[in-house]
């Protein structure tokens, strides 16, 4: 009969995480910024694609040229 190891390899890697341990909130947290830059980024493209495009003047009126009497 062969010899048998002193100590068999544990298979369970529970015993590695802390107690208490939330996992995925690192990962929640990095998409919701990740979304927040984009949408910052779509804005400020978007601002930069209504300046540069010409517009129609906005009406000033002016004072009245002639006098009632």
């Amino acid at each position: 009969m062969p010899p048998t190891p002193p100590h068999a390899p544990e298979t369970d890697t529970d015993f590695m995480l802390p107690e208490g341990h939330k996992s995925g909130n690192g990962a929640i947290i990095g998409t919701v910024i990740i979304i927040v830059l984009l949408v910052f980024g779509a804005l400020y493209f978007w601002g930069a694609q209504l300046n540069r495009t010409p517009g129609t003047l906005p009406l000033i009126p002016g004072d009245a040229t002639t006098t009632q009497q």
